[in-house]
């Protein structure tokens, strides 16, 4: 098959959405976009449209696949790579990447990032045959919305954003593109909350505000029991949002405070894993 590479920007967002949609028809997790949340993507996890690839076939323009790179600095991001079922393991998905590769090479990435499910092992194939390593891997846990039953206990003080990114640059320790303080700074809707208990233990939760769902959420216990400070913070956050869906995306499974989302009726919906390609070696 005859293959002919066009960089997103000479398309507009409703194209892209389509296409997008179309390779994510058969999909572990489908994750449909719509044109408002296609750009949203685009604008919140930096993605730099002329550097990332569509896929057609030469002659007939029929669209094959798409890739997007997002940009930070010497750090790249792989993101919403798919090709169309009729068409793989034609040499598509191939060709993306080394397009993908070739972009971050130009510019000078030096960290080329990537997230896939875990249990798309076609994908990770391609990844690793491509230089990456598996590096990290993050759970992705859903809650419907419910109405807790309980009250929270302590003090809580609302983070409007200046005070959320605040507490987001003090984060201690390393996070994902997706809930970096890029993308919170990014994000049009980003706050928190954080809480104060009467033994002295305190902590905050920051998370994002979308339409229909509350997502991106980052715990930190500066001090005291992170399972007592999350509780309490989710109890609080969802008497607020208690006809919102949840999404709490890319925490370890060691998190301590996982417990907690458990206790309050969050379950895991799947499994992801961070690959890295180091331009450096």
């Amino acid at each position: 098959m005859g293959l002919k590479i066009l960089t997103a920007n000479h398309f507009t967002i409703e194209e892209l959405t389509a296409f997008y949609n179309r390779t994510r028809v058969d999909y572990l997790v489908p994750m449909p976009m719509s044109p408002e949340v296609m750009a949203e993507y685009i604008h919140d996890f930096d993605v730099n449209l002329a550097l990332s690839p569509v896929v057609q076939e030469k002659g007939s323009g029929q669209f094959l696949g798409l890739g997007m790179l997002g940009v930070r600095g010497e750090n790249t991001w792989i993101t919403r790579m798919g090709v169309c079922p009729p068409n793989r393991r034609q040499g598509v998905g191939a060709a993306l990447m080394d397009s993908l590769l070739e972009a971050s090479y130009r510019i000078g990435g030096k960290n080329i990032i990537l997230e896939v499910i875990k249990n798309n092992i076609p994908a990770q194939t391609l990844f690793a045959n491509s230089g990456f390593k598996k590096n990290k891997e993050y759970l992705v846990l859903r809650r419907a919305p419910i109405r807790p039953s309980l009250s929270p206990e302590g003090e809580i003080t609302w983070l409007y954003r200046k005070d959320a990114l605040a507490a987001l640059r003090s984060y201690p320790h390393s996070l994902t593109w997706i809930n970096a303080l890029e993308t919170m700074k990014n994000a049009s809707m980003f706050q928190g909350f954080s809480i104060e208990l009467e033994d002295g233990s305190r902590g905050w939760l920051v998370y994002r505000h979308k339409k229909h769902s509350i997502t991106h959420f980052v715990f930190h216990t500066e001090r005291g029991n992170p399972s007592t400070i999350a509780r309490n913070i989710l109890i609080y956050l969802h008497l607020q949002y208690h006809r919102m869906d949840s999404y709490a995306e890319n925490f370890f499974g060691d998190d301590p405070h996982l417990s907690a989302l458990y206790d309050l009726g969050y379950f895991e919906a799947f499994r992801r894993v961070e690959m890295i390609k180091d331009n450096t070696i």
